[in-house]
C-alpha cells in the first residue's frame, strides 16, 4: 500500500511535465504534419497457373509436385521485385513521364508538380533524348545515354535515392503476396502520385511476365539449338555414308550381295557336282574302252588314226562343250534356251552320223567268220562316244574353275566393307534417332513451357487511384503525445531508481537504512509564504510529540540532535522543538557544541556525560543537545548512549552520499537499543511533510479534494 501511494505521488509529481511536455510536442506535430503528403494505392492481380494450369506433360493439373510448385511460386515473387525487372520499370516509368507529362495540366501518367519537379533536375543533355513521338525510341536513346558512371543521369536515377524510379524506393514500396494456397499473385504499389502509382504496375506487368518467359523458354533453347545442330551434322554424316554405300555398290555392281553370294557359293556345289559326275562318267568310259579294246584286234584299235572318226568325235566333242557350258554357267534366257536347243539339235544329228559310221566302218572289217563280234565294236564305239563326251566337260570344267575362284576372291572383301559401311550407317543413324528422339522431348519440354509461361494473365488490371488513402497524421500525433508521456515517466523513473536524494520517507529510509520519524517543512514556495509559520508549528508540534514516546518517565529524557554535515537545520529544529515545548509549560534546555562547549576540548573528547559539558542541567524537564557535525568530529559513544535517542537531522533536498552512509553506520554501531538513531527530514516538501502531520494550509476545496487522491482515498464522502 504504501509503494501504491510512492507511486500515484510520483506520477503526481510528474504532473505538470506530463501535461505540458506531451501537449507542446502534440501541438508542434501537429503543425509539422499539416502538410503531409497523402498516398495512393493501386494493386493488381496476377494469375500463374503453376498448381492448376494444364500441361503437355501431365495432361492434369500441374500441381504434382509441392517442392516444384513452390520453388516456381518463390522464383516468380523474386523476379517481380528484381533489379532487372525493376531497372527496365524505372526506364520506362520515366520515358513515360517525360514524353507525356505537362507542366500546366495533370494527367494519367504524372500530375504537373511532380512533372515540373522531375523536369528541373532533368539534365540539358538527356531532355534532348525524348522523343516526344516515338516512347520506343526514347527509350532506345535512354538506354545507349545511360553508363556506369556516377555522373551519368540515366544510371544514376536508378541507382540514386529517387522516391519514384530509385531501386531501392521500388523494391520497398512494391508489395507481393501470393493470395491464400491459390494460383494467385496479388501487386499492390503506393505513391503520391497518382498516376505514377497505377503506370509503375501496369509497366510491372508487362515486364516481368515477358522476363518471366525469357527465362523460362531459355532453359530449353541452347538445349534445343544444340540437339538441332547435331541432327543436321548426323543428316549429313548419314547421307554422306549411304552415297557412299551406294556409290560402292555400283563401282562393284553389288544388288543383293547375300542373294549373290549365295548364287556363287550355289554355283561353286553345282560345278563340284558335275565335276564329280563328269570325272565319274570319264573313267567309266574309260575303263569300258580299255576292257573292250583287249578284246578288238589290231585293225579295229586302229579306227584311233581314222581322220573322219577323229573329226566326227571332235565335232561331238564341240558340240557337248557348248551344251554343258550353256546348262552349267549361263543364266537362262531365251537367246540362250535357243541356242541351247540347236546345239542339241546338232549333238544328236552327229552322234546319229558317228552310229551310222560307226555302223558302216564295222560291216566293211569284220565278217562272221571273225572273233571280234559287232557288239564289241559297237560298245567300243559308244564308249569312245561317252569318253570324248566325258573328257571334253572335263575340260570344259576346269577351265572353268578359275572364274568360281575370280568370284570368290571379288566377293570376299565387298562383304567385309559391306558390314563395315552398313556398320557406320547403322550407328549413324542410331545417334540420329536418339538426338531426334532428345529434340522432340526438349520440344515438347519448350512447349509445356510456353502453356504455363501463357497462364500468367492478368486477371484485375491496376486502376487509375482517384481518392488518396487516409494518412497515417493521427497515429503520428497519438504516437508523439502518449510517447512523449512514457518517454517522461521512463526518463523520470530512470532518475527515480538512480537518484540519490532522500526527499522523502520510502526513499530516505531505503538509503539510510533507518527509521524516518517526521518531516519538517521548506519555504521556498512565495505563494505559501504567508502559512509557513502556521506550517512550520504543525510539523513542530507532531515531531515533538513523536519524541515523547520515545522519552522515559524517570531517569535522563536526553534528545541528541546529530546531523553528518553542517548547515543541515540542527539548530532551528532544536529551537522550534524548544519553543513548542516551553510553551505548554516544560522546562526545556538547549546545548549547543558552537555555544557551550567545543568540539576540539578536552572536555568534549573525554566526556563521561552530559553533565561534564554543561552545568546546571537537572532541574530540566527534557535536554536537547546539539552536537557537531560528523563530518566534522564524531560525537563520543558515552554521550551517545546516554540519550534517550539520537535525531540524525538531514536535508530532503540532499543527496545521500556513501560517505554519509558511513558516518550513519559508525554512530549505529556505538549506538545501543536504549538510544535508538532516529532520521528526520529537514526543508522537505509540501507532500512529505503532509504524509505525517496531515493536510497543510491553506484548506480548499482543491487541496483537500487532490490530498484525498493523493491519499486513494477514492470513494471517500469527506
Amino acid at each position: 500500500m504504501e509503494y501504491l501511494l510512492y507511486l500515484s505521488r510520483f506520477i503526481y509529481r510528474l504532473r505538470w511535465w506530463l501535461i505540458t511536455v506531451p501537449v507542446i510536442l502534440t501541438l508542434l506535430t501537429i503543425y509539422s504534419t499539416k502538410h503531409l503528403g497523402r498516398t495512393y494505392d493501386a494493386t493488381t492481380t496476377v494469375y500463374t497457373g503453376i498448381i492448376s494450369g494444364y500441361t503437355v506433360e501431365t495432361t492434369t493439373g500441374a500441381g504434382i509436385n509441392l517442392t516444384q510448385q513452390s520453388t516456381t511460386l518463390d522464383n516468380i515473387l523474386t523476379l517481380i521485385t528484381s533489379q532487372s525487372t525493376l531497372k527496365k520499370v524505372s526506364l520506362r516509368l520515366y520515358a513515360q513521364n517525360m514524353i507525356y507529362g505537362d507542366p500546366n495540366h495533370d494527367n494519367t501518367h504524372i500530375q504537373s508538380s511532380t512533372y515540373k519537379a522531375l523536369f528541373s533536375i532533368t539534365p540539358k543533355e538527356v531532355l534532348k533524348l525524348i522523343d516526344k513521338k516515338d516512347e520506343k525510341k526514347t527509350i532506345a536513346n535512354l538506354e545507349a545515354y545511360s553508363k556506369p558512371d556516377p555522373k551519368n543521369f540515366i544510371y544514376g536515377l536508378f541507382y540514386w535515392n529517387h522516391p519514384d524510379y530509385c531501386y531501392s524506393a521500388l523494391s520497398n514500396k512494391i508489395k507481393v503476396n501470393r493470395i491464400a494456397g491459390s494460383d494467385m499473385i496479388e501487386i499492390g504499389y503506393s505513391n503520391g502520385d497518382p498516376g505514377i502509382a497505377y503506370n509503375t504496375l501496369k509497366i510491372l506487368n508487362d515486364e516481368f511476365i515477358d522476363q518471366y518467359q525469357q527465362l523460362r523458354f531459355g532453359e530449353t533453347n541452347n538445349v534445343i539449338k544444340f540437339f538441332e545442330e547435331e541432327l543436321a551434322r548426323l543428316k549429313k554424316k548419314l547421307e554422306t555414308s549411304e552415297d557412299s554405300l551406294t556409290a560402292y555398290s555400283l563401282s562393284k555392281r553389288i544388288i543383293n550381295y547375300g542373294e549373290q553370294t549365295k548364287q556363287v557359293a550355289g554355283q561353286n556345289t553345282a560345278y563340284e557336282e558335275k565335276c564329280e559326275g563328269f570325272l565319274l562318267e570319264y573313267n567309266t568310259a574309260k575303263t569300258l574302252i580299255n576292257e573292250l579294246e583287249k578284246r578288238m584286234d589290231s585293225h579295229t584299235k586302229s579306227l584311233r588314226n581314222n581322220s573322219e572318226f577323229i573329226s566326227r568325235m571332235q565335232r561331238i566333242t564341240d558340240l557337248t562343250s557348248k551344251i554343258t557350258d550353256i546348262e552349267t554357267f549361263n543364266n537362262e534366257s531365251s537367246l540362250e534356251d535357243q541356242n541351247l536347243s540347236s546345239y542339241k539339235k546338232q549333238l544328236k544329228k552327229a552322234e546319229n552320223d558317228f552310229s551310222k559310221f560307226a555302223e558302216k566302218y564295222s560291216d566293211q572289217k569284220y565278217t562272221k567268220e571273225k572273233i571280234a563280234p559287232e557288239e564289241i565294236l559297237q560298245q567300243w564305239f559308244e564308249q569312245m562316244l561317252n569318253l570324248e563326251k566325258a573328257d571334253a566337260k572335263l575340260k570344259l570344267m576346269e577351265s572353268r574353275k578359275g572364274l568360281i575362284d575370280d568370284k570368290y576372291i571379288f566377293f570376299s572383301p565387298i562383304g567385309n566393307t559391306l558390314k563395315r559401311m552398313d556398320r557406320d550407317i547403322g550407328f549413324t543413324e542410331s545417334n540420329y534417332m536418339s538426338m531426334l528422339n532428345s529434340l522432340n522431348a526438349a520440344r515438347l519440354r519448350q512447349k509445356n513451357l510456353q502453356m504455363t509461361s501463357a497462364t500468367l494473365r492478368v486477371i484485375n488490371p491496376p486502376v487509375y487511384p482517384l481518392a488518396a488513402e487516409a494518412t497515417n497524421r493521427k497515429s503520428i500525433v497519438m504516437a508523439i503525445f502518449f510517447g512523449s508521456i512514457i518517454a517522461i515517466l521512463g526518463f523520470s523513473l530512470i532518475i527515480e531508481i538512480l537518484d540519490r536524494t532522500l526527499r522523502d520517507k520510502i526513499r530516505s529510509e531505503r538509503l539510510t537504512s533507518s527509521k524516518v520519524i517526521g518531516a519538517f517543512p521548506s519555504n521556498s514556495i512565495i505563494r505559501l509564504r504567508n502559512f509557513s509559520k502556521v506550517r512550520n508549528k504543525i510539523a513542530t508540534q507532531f515531531i515533538c510529540n513523536t519524541l515523547l514516546g520515545y522519552l522515559p518517565n524517570d531517569g535522563k529524557r536526553i534528545i541528541n540532535l546529530i546531523s553528518t554535515e553542517s548547515r543541515d537545520g540542527k539548530s532551528f529544529i532544536g529551537n522550534q522543538m524548544e519553543e513548542y515545548w516551553t510553551s505548554i509549560g516544560l522546562n526545556v534546555k538547549h546545548v549547543s557544541w558552537n555555544k557551550d562547549f567545543s568540539k576540539d576540548s578536552r572536555d568534549f573528547l573525554l566526556a563521561e556525560s552530559v553533565n561534564d559539558l554543561c552545568k546546571s542541567i537537572d532541574d530540566t524537564d527534557i535536554l536537547i543537545v546539539e552536537y557537531p557535525p560528523l563530518k566534522e568530529c564524531l560525537t563520543p559513544e558515552r554521550l551517545i548512549n546516554e540519550a534517550a535517542l539520537n535525531l540524525v537531522i538531514a536535508k530532503a533536498n540532499k543527496t545521500w552520499k556513501l560517505t554519509d552512509q558511513i558516518l550513519l553506520n559508525e554512530l549505529k554501531r556505538l549506538a545501543k537499543p536504549t538510544s535508538p538513531i532516529l532520521v528526520y527530514l529537514n526543508n522537505a516538501e509540501k507532500d512529505v511533510v503532509e504524509n505525517f502531520t496531515g493536510l497543510l494550509p491553506p484548506y480548499n476545496r482543491f487541496r483537500k479534494f487532490i490530498y484525498k487522491l493523493s491519499q486513494l482515498g477514492l470513494t471517500a464522502s469527506e
